[in-house]
């Protein structure tokens, strides 16, 4: 009854209903019903906005879930209006709230008198309470939310179902005690067609037909019950079952009275044993550390004053996740310890770690009885019945418990008290998201200022401060794993003697390092085997196999490769280790999941590999992950230049399974995917080199020379080159040594070493050449051709760029045909064939656009720019110059930026605009500087000397010439570096410094007849036509 006089009822035992004075409201839509329905299961407790989303939408909900849910309570309180103030929503953070009195909830009525009957019980009224849950069972008119599809109010639920079952059962029981065994039997067989596989309900069915003198159709029943465990769940009947069916045949006269397989209540409060407040908490660790706001967390969810804060559905529940060794368990025991006062009937505290966990469950149980009072002889031997006697015993009480090392819900349900007074915190190493209602909370490894902390605590300040360096290197060898961290603080807190970089030098030996971390009891490799003990088959084969995996972190679908897999299978297994905090997860800006493993789980699988796999099968297994990465880099090359151009490839074995790695890893842009793979490319390149794969390794590293020249990353490019070169040298592999020559001799041009760029292509057209490779001859002839151009050298260039061409043709690749063509181009410029150079760029930019490699575009459109600034056509130069910024950038080639950049400035310095153009070889300076491209840096700088001059600037001017001939001097550029000399004279003129400035004439004009190209000569004879003037361009 209502304040206003309305007579309301919210109903969930059943479809979900709300009338006011017997008429049904509607309640509106399907998720209108969710919202309501949630709200109701948590009555008078906060619900977060995102568990009302999860309810709606399970996955996936929209960008709007959030004002969906708003205007479904809108709309809830518009259906409410009419109650008066009974049942009202209240926005309360980070959610809302459903108040509403416990007489108008049938949920809450059904608990108070399943309680009130339990209490008759414990005081003998066996009539009495059966009467009770009688009504409470009236209250049911069907499944709990009937006809609702949320997977979230489904777990709320069955258990409220599973409550309504127990209740039923309890009330059958305490019938067969005052002897209605006949009045049950037809409802019991009803019952186990329901529930098949509860074995309780076929007990108290065959008690009730023996004791209504039917015992063959007792062992039938029996009978069935055995077949349907064994087909159903290939399990034997339980030992209670078995008894009470021998029993049966014997005709045991106890059974006329009462059954001993079926727990009786006690006819008056005497027999109940004395009741006790248990204090079974273990200590808590003095030095507890770093964990603040998790354990603040606990105690807002479970602490009296705060009670409601979070979802749940009747008991209170934490749940503590991480991998082992993290202080899961520290953390637990502190908030257990904090939260004492709170839980005044009593701590309970099971520890569940144990390979057998069915029998771990049984024993904590028992445990629990003796600390709750129940002595050993009278704890029922039933599992179920020990369940139904704790859960008895608690129900009415304020109890914590804490359960230690979970694996799965299954072990934790059994456990879980029934009161609403009660607590529990549970730990476990993957989250028991199954828990109803729990709050979840996952810790992970403590940062560097933390573990220097907890170190700090364990072996005092002084000794950290004497030794800073070695203790940051201690903490980071331990990962910052707590577990780890404590056993080395230990050691030394133990060994005042010893210094911090003697224990430091020990764990930097992997092989030992799970060795060193070990300390009278507290032992590392056994936690973490303890989770590699949890997996199946599969899943341990991949947890070893990981440890081949050397990158920091990797793509989910290398587990195919490693497994040799579907994709998808892979993926499963994968999660299973994510589950068991053997991997992490990590998540990238714009890339997709990815996985690592943690150091010293890594050391770990290291062991496990090398103890149960063969070499041959390791052999294998890294064939075929080598094989996967030279599939996806190769589907990326071949993406970026439109076919297998300007590479070779080796005759390594690629993974026939990467062909469904596209439906599971999709690339999408070519170049972000090698990006984001570089360091697993760079790894796997190792990898190979660590197995003698000297074809794979080889192949790979060329072919993830695509990314590095873009990208500029020529650390990587050296390392896997020169990894690659050795390997194949040592396995006599010629042609693998004639392809690392050659990208080794990329590396040294991209960089404008040219000596060393010469040797190395030198190198590699001689073996070329012997193993009768041509494709291979013409990349490198190609790339030798470039040196010459850039040395001056021009009628050998043009030879060699030719038969260059010749071979490109007869092979097929167009893009190194279309490098080739730009690069004649340049030289035609050079000479002033304008003409001829127009034809060769039309040709190169035909081969570009049939495969449609917008990179070589740029650069071709780049050299268009060049022909028209000589053809002082700068507006044409101005356009094919946006037109090239906009492919580089689009396609993130920052080094293809730098040269539009220090084209289009020398365009505007052209045009008169100074300022413009300053401003603009400003970035192209710096980009160039950021990627490592020193002839245009160079180039910069010349051009920047020439406009500071122009303005009289001298000493600016001064400085931009400096920096120009220092690199055209490094780079053996002769024409370039004469031009930074000629500069250089114009800066002695303007000082009066003629001899200085003659001097650098005189070596200017001794450069260049050192150059046969049409351009040096023209310098030459120029200088020496206008020797004295006071500027040269």
């Amino acid at each position: 009854m209502s304040g206003g006089g309305y007579v309301l009822a919210l109903r969930l035992l059943g479809p979900l209903t709300l009338t006011v004075d017997g008429e049904e409201r509607d309640l509106g839509g399907a998720r209108q019903r969710v919202v309501l329905a949630m709200l109701a299961l948590n009555a008078n407790r906060v619900v977060s906005i995102e568990h009302l989303i999860d309810a709606v939408w399970d996955e996936s909900p929209p960008t709007t879930a959030r004002a969906q849910i708003q205007i479904c309570v809108s709309g809830l309180r518009r259906v409410l209006n009419g109650t008066g103030d009974t049942v009202q929503i209240r926005t309360r953070a980070p959610g809302y709230l459903l108040d509403v009195p416990e007489t108008n909830l049938d949920i809450a009525q059904f608990t108070s008198l399943v309680s009130s009957a339990r209490a008759h019980v414990e005081a003998g009224r066996i009539s009495e309470a059966v009467a009770t849950l009688r009504s409470a069972l009236s209250l049911w008119r069907g499944p709990a939310l009937a006809g609702m599809n949320s997977e979230l109010l489904g777990r709320g639920a069955a258990q409220l179902n599973d409550a309504r079952v127990a209740a039923v059962m309890e009330r059958i029981r305490l019938d067969l005690a005052l002897g209605r065994h006949e009045e049950v039997v037809g409802e019991l067989f009803a019952l186990v067609k329901e529930h098949p596989l509860r074995e309780r309900l076929y007990e108290y069915l065959m008690l009730a037909l023996y004791r209504s003198g039917r015992q063959a159709e007792a062992l039938e029943a029996c009978r069935r019950a055995r077949a349907t465990l064994m087909d159903e769940l290939g399990i034997e009947l339980g030992q209670s079952v078995r008894r009470l069916e021998n029993a049966i045949l014997n005709r045991d006269p106890e059974l006329d009275l009462a059954s001993s397989g079926v727990s009786t209540p006690p006819t008056n409060p005497a027999a109940e044993q004395q009741s006790v407040v248990p204090r079974r908490l273990p200590a808590s660790i003095a030095d507890f550390t770093g964990r603040q706001s998790q354990l603040d967390e606990i105690k807002r969810a479970l602490g009296n004053d705060t009670a409601g804060d979070t979802v749940n559905y009747g008991v209170r529940i934490v749940s503590i996740s991480g991998k082992g060794g993290v202080g899961k368990s520290t953390l637990a025991l502190r908030a257990a310890h904090e939260l004492r006062d709170d839980y005044p009937d009593g701590h309970l505290y099971g520890d569940l770690e144990s390979p057998n966990g069915e029998d771990r469950v049984r024993g904590v149980l028992a445990r629990f009885l003796h600390a709750l009072g129940i002595a050993g002889n009278t704890v029922p031997d039933d599992d179920e019945e020990r369940g139904e006697l704790y859960r008895s015993r608690v129900a009415n009480k304020k109890v914590l418990v804490v359960l230690d090392g979970a694996t799965d819900e299954d072990q934790v349900i059994p456990l879980m008290p029934a009161g609403p007074g009660c607590a529990m915190i549970v730990t476990s190493r993957a989250p028991l998201s199954g828990l109803p209602g729990a709050h979840q909370i996952g810790i992970d490894v403590f940062d560097e200022s933390r573990s220097m902390e907890m170190l700090n605590t364990i072996v005092g300040a002084s000794r950290l401060q004497a030794e800073p360096d070695a203790a940051h290197e201690l903490v980071n060898l331990c990962g910052g794993l707590p577990l780890a961290i404590r056993i080395a603080g230990a050691r030394l807190a133990s060994r005042p003697h010893w210094r911090i970089d003697v224990l430091a030098a020990r764990l930097r030996n992997t092989v030992r390092r799970l060795d060193e971390l070990s300390y009278r009891g507290l032992v590392l490799r056994s936690n973490i085997g303890l989770s590699y003990r949890t997996l199946n088959g599969i899943a341990r084969r991949l947890f070893r196999r990981f440890a081949l995996v050397t990158s920091p972190d990797f793509p989910g679908w290398a587990a195919a490769a490693l497994l040799d897999l579907d994709p998808y299978d892979a993926i499963e297994i994968v999660e299973s280790l994510v589950e068991a905090q053997l991997l992490d997860t990590v998540q990238y800006p714009g890339e997709g999941l990815r996985y690592r493993m943690h150091d010293l789980i890594r050391v770990y699988a290291i062991e496990r590999l090398h103890e149960e796999e063969s070499e041959e099968e390791r052999a294998e297994t890294v064939e075929r992950l080598v094989g996967a990465w030279l599939s996806r880099a190769e589907h990326a090359h071949r993406k970026e230049y439109g076919g297998d151009y300007t590479i070779i490839h080796g005759t390594a074995p690629r993974w026939t399974g990467a062909r469904q790695l596209e439906e599971i890893d999709l690339m999408g842009d070519q170049m972000e995917w090698l990006e984001s793979e570089r360091r697993s490319l760079v790894a796997a390149v190792d990898l190979a080199a660590d197995y003698g794969m000297s074809e794979a390794c080889w192949d790979l590293a060329l072919t993830s020379v695509t990314l590095f020249q873009v990208k500029g990353h020529f650390d990587d490019w050296r390392e896997t080159s020169e990894r690659a070169l050795a390997t194949a040298e040592a396995d006599g592999n010629r042609r693998g040594r004639a392809a690392m020559l050659y990208s080794l001799g990329g590396m040294h041009s991209q960089q404008t070493r040219i000596a060393d760029a010469e040797r190395c292509y030198a190198a590699a057209l001689e073996i070329f050449e012997q193993v009768g490779d041509d494709h291979g001859y013409g990349l490198a002839l190609r790339n030798s051709a470039t040196l010459d151009r850039l040395r001056g050298q021009g009628t050998d260039t043009m030879r060699r760029y030719e038969t260059a061409l010749e071979k490109m043709r007869t092979v097929g690749d167009l893009v190194s045909e279309a490098h080739i063509l730009q690069h004649m181009a340049k030289v035609n410029i050079d000479e002033g064939n304008t003409a001829r150079a127009q034809e060769l760029l039309e040709a190169a930019l035909g081969c570009c656009r049939r495969v449609n490699y917008l990179r070589l575009e740029a650069q071709v459109l780049n050299r268009f720019a060049e022909l028209y600034l000589f053809l002082n056509q700068v507006d044409q130069a101005h356009r094919a110059l946006n037109r090239v910024l906009l492919i580089v950038r689009d396609i993130g080639d920052r080094i293809g930026e730098a040269h539009a950049l220090f084209r289009l400035g020398v365009v505007r310095q052209r045009s008169g605009r100074l300022d413009n153009a300053e401003t603009t070889l400003q970035h192209a300076l710096s980009l160039a500087q950021q990627v490592g491209e020193r002839m245009v840096a160079g180039s910069a700088h010349h051009a920047l000397g020439e406009i500071a001059l122009a303005r009289g600037q001298g000493a600016a001017g001064a400085d931009h010439v400096e920096a120009a001939l220092s690199l055209f001097t490094e780079l053996g550029s002769t024409i370039w570096r004469a031009k930074a000399l000629i500069l250089r004279s114009d800066v002695h003129q303007g000082r009066g410094e003629e001899t200085l400035a003659a001097g650098d004439l005189d070596q200017a004009i001794e450069l260049l007849g050192t150059v046969d190209s049409v351009e040096a000569v023209r310098l030459r004879q120029e200088l020496e036509r206008n020797r004295g003037n006071a500027l040269f361009r």
